[in-house]
């Protein structure tokens, strides 16, 4: 496939839900006991384990261990308990202020365990009001780490952007962006060689991770090179051509550029399901079920419309698309083997859901349940260096939790099965969660 410019990216979000946060700031303590807690840093099963938290934060787990008299009890009896998930491509969307639609979006995330994002190009204003909002408690969402707006010179009115033409606009933009306190910085495709050197350079001086594709016309290895730590996409699909020297991938050609990728802490971020889907989403060629599909907005559908017309899929292209997805998942696993750091990212998708989907197609692709488990857990914590606080199931972690009725390093799949969500020690049940999708489905047909 030859190098495309694909628009991938999340579209202002409208509607009308009024509803508020269900629950309050916990004040007792919570205990779920007789639990089996996946231990996602050691690869175990810790059986008959009791879990207990206080506020926001794990204080104990102890197997067979007793509950605290003051606790409220969760019967976890032959239940697993794993971290809270994340996204880590996510586009919240554009727009001044947080409206409805969008807290409604948000509690999409956490009907579906997804506890965390890393949003990867929203409107500065929205974005930063929704973390503000989340992280105060006022409104019911995931913990939100942010680039804020994407900066390139994309052709058009493409949204989610600050416009960057000159290196000069490139430092400046960065500056105003640490100013206002994003986690990170995204460039794209159409970032301008001149200010992209420029961004990395600042980036480093203002000690930003830099994140995002690799711009036309320049390789991987001269992003490396000016600081870039992220790649978004598998390159767009064309990480592995250079290493194969050509179309078929080719592992043992490419494994000393995995290893240099692992070797100089390079993450990646496949997108696979994304990748897959971009020249269908929406349409009745798409693989993505009709109940995910049912939370999608008139502006989402929209906008995945627009990004179709943008690059004219032909049926020879949405095959291209899909097989290169699917040789994705097989690099990414290799990447993995390498030691490269893989983070699970939906991009476009629907929200919460697409997490799954995603984990389903790295273990298609040959990476264990566990692996893929980790992607979306662990891995996330290590790359924002949060991992003494967060990313398992473990004392002084934050109690972001998911409580499941079945095995997921066993079946990948199971990760459906949820029975319960803990969210900064909010404890939501089925019942709950099912409400919560209700509305966002609600809201989604009346845009």
């Amino acid at each position: 496939m030859f190098r495309r410019q694909i628009a991938i990216c999340a579209l202002t979000l409208s509607s009308a839900l009024t509803s508020a946060a269900p629950g309050t700031p916990p004040e007792r303590t919570l205990a779920i006991s007789h639990v089996n807690v996946i231990d996602v840093v050691e690869g175990r099963i810790i059986p008959n384990s009791t879990v207990t938290i206080r506020g926001m934060t794990i204080t104990s787990v102890m197997q067979n261990g007793s509950v605290p008299a003051d606790a409220t009890v969760i019967d976890g009896r032959g239940k697993f308990l794993v971290p809270g998930l994340w996204d880590m491509h996510s586009h919240v969307g554009g727009g001044t202020s947080l409206t409805a639609w969008h807290a409604a979006w948000l509690k999409l995330y956490v009907a579906n365990g997804v506890t965390g994002i890393r949003d990867m190009g929203s409107d500065l204003d929205l974005i930063l009001e929704m973390r503000a909002a989340t992280a105060a408690r006022r409104v019911l969402g995931p913990r939100i780490f942010t680039a804020g707006p994407i900066l390139d010179d994309a052709p058009g009115d493409w949204p989610l952007r600050m416009r960057v033409k000159t290196a000069q606009d490139g430092t400046a933009a960065v500056q105003l962006l640490k100013q206002r306190g994003v986690d990170l910085i995204k460039v794209h495709d159409h970032t301008p060689h001149e200010a992209f050197y420029a961004i990395a350079k600042e980036a480093r001086h203002q000690g930003l991770p830099l994140a995002g594709h690799v711009p036309l016309g320049l390789t991987v290895e001269q992003v490396i090179d000016a600081g870039q730590g992220d790649i978004e996409h598998l390159s767009n699909l064309q990480l592995w051509k250079p290493c194969s020297g050509g179309k078929q991938y080719r592992p043992d050609a490419c494994r000393p550029f995995f290893e240099m990728l692992a070797r100089r802490g390079i993450w990646q971020t496949p997108t696979l399901v994304a990748m897959s889907e971009v020249a269908t989403l929406g349409t009745p060629a798409s693989r993505v079920s009709a109940d995910e599909l049912a939370y999608a907005s008139k502006s989402l559908k929209n906008g995945w419309a627009a990004n179709q017309r943008a690059f004219s899929p032909t049926p020879e292209i949405i095959e291209e698309l899909r097989t290169g997805a699917e040789v994705g998942a097989v690099v990414t696993k290799d990447m993995a083997d390498s030691g490269v750091g893989i983070l699970a990212g939906c991009d476009m998708m629907i929200a919460g859901f697409c997490v799954y989907d995603e984990l389903v197609a790295m273990v298609r692709g040959g990476m264990s349940p566990l692996a893929a488990l980790r992607t979306a857990t662990l891995n996330p914590a290590r790359y924002f260096g949060i991992q003494q606080t967060a990313g398992s199931v473990a004392p002084g972690k934050r109690a972001d939790l998911v409580l499941l009725d079945a095995n997921p390093l066993t079946d990948i799949t199971n990760l459906r099965r949820i029975t319960a969500i803990v969210v900064a020690g909010r404890f939501l049940n089925r019942k709950v969660l099912d409400e919560l999708l209700a509305e966002v489905k609600t809201a989604a047909e009346q845009t």
